[in-house]
């Protein structure tokens, strides 16, 4: 925070392993919602935009992302992940923030699917959506 004041243009960079595994570390996701909240301009770097594209058939990556949870991140250090988890008053509300950060309107994958036909980016959104629902089941 005290940096995107002090430095004009400042951004926070998200550079986004292969697997996904930057939004199942603790430190990253509660650094993620803090940017988010606090108004700072975030991009995101992926190795490649495929695995997110709507033609993907492995929903593997899509389904982690939206199933997580703040209390089942990880971190390396018990007693961190106990001082993080200790500042979050609503894990549910928190959740919410993490997915809107990432799905929303102005989220980090927003772009993800610019210049797709709306009609088979909602079906296939659609698709997802069930196959997330038949892995809860």
């Amino acid at each position: 925070e005290i940096l995107s004041c002090s430095i004009p243009g400042f951004r926070h960079l998200v550079a986004v392993d292969r697997s996904f595994n930057t939004f199942t570390r603790l430190w990253c996701v509660a650094e993620l919602v803090q940017a988010h909240l606090s108004s700072i301009p975030q991009s995101v770097c992926l190795l490649s935009d495929a695995v997110l594209d709507v033609d993907n058939a492995d929903l593997s990556i899509y389904i982690k992302l939206a199933n997580l949870r703040v209390a089942e991140c990880s971190a390396t250090r018990a007693e961190d992940k106990e001082a993080v988890l200790s500042q979050i008053e609503d894990f549910n509300e928190f959740d919410s923030q993490v997915q809107f950060l990432i799905f929303g309107n102005r989220g980090l994958l927003k772009k993800r699917v610019v210049g797709t036909d709306v009609l088979y980016a909602a079906v296939r959104a659609a698709f997802r959506v069930s196959a997330i629902s038949n892995t809860d089941a």
